[in-house]
């Protein structure tokens, strides 16, 4: 779990180095959906890893949507391993709390109307997160993926979001009483957009 290490100023290889490392963590994004194998990823090198693609970049490659979708997915995975809750974090280092601030960092350091190359067919896995007892930031990584992908894509994925029970939820997390601002905010968007009528109940398939 080195690639963040690896770079080029050749932009071909850079291109493939970028994809190899988007895909492997959206395979790796899998795993994490997976709360058996969740403990089973508590390793210090590999969760140092995620931390660093949180902020991964490259002075080499401009393609910004494979970027955004390897942060996006490296603080993903690590959203999921906290939600389970401190109790089940199993190493001295990083520390739980280490990883969450982290989170937190990374998630408001992102530009809402970040383009996307990444689909989902359910919301399923990251509604999981605003269903359990876990850190905010954790919360803040789930409502900013609703709210992005209903901004960037909404004909497929307001209704999406209505199917699934998250305007529900993002509802009551709005309302909780210490519900932060950064995430009241994205709470904000994302209901704005599941209240749009224009977005009918149909889900595009394309």
């Amino acid at each position: 779990m080195t690639y963040y290490k690896v770079t080029t100023d050749d932009p071909v290889v850079m291109h493939r180095i970028v994809t190899l490392i988007r895909n492997m963590l959206g395979l790796m994004g899998n795993i994490a959906e997976v709360e058996a194998i969740r403990p089973k990823m508590q390793k210090s090198e590999l969760i140092l890893s995620f931390v660093a693609l949180e902020s991964f970049s490259s002075p080499f490659y401009d393609a910004v949507s494979d970027i955004m979708e390897i942060k996006y997915s490296a603080a993903g995975i690590l959203s999921h391993m906290c939600s389970d809750g401190r109790g089940s974090w199993m190493i001295d280092y990083p520390t739980y709390d280490d990883i969450v601030q982290g989170i937190e960092v990374a998630v408001d350091s992102w530009q809402l109307n970040s383009e996307r190359s990444i689909n989902y067919k359910s919301f399923h896995p990251i509604l999981r997160i605003l269903r359990v007892d876990c850190p905010y930031p954790c919360k803040l990584w789930a409502v900013w993926a609703l709210s992005n992908l209903c901004r960037f894509k909404p004909k497929r994925f307001v209704p999406m979001l209505r199917r699934d029970g998250g305007v529900e939820l993002i509802a009551a997390l709005r309302q909780e009483s210490g519900c932060p601002g950064n995430i009241g905010q994205l709470c904000d968007v994302a209901l704005e957009y599941a209240a749009d009528n224009s977005y009918g109940p149909e889900i595009d398939e394309e």
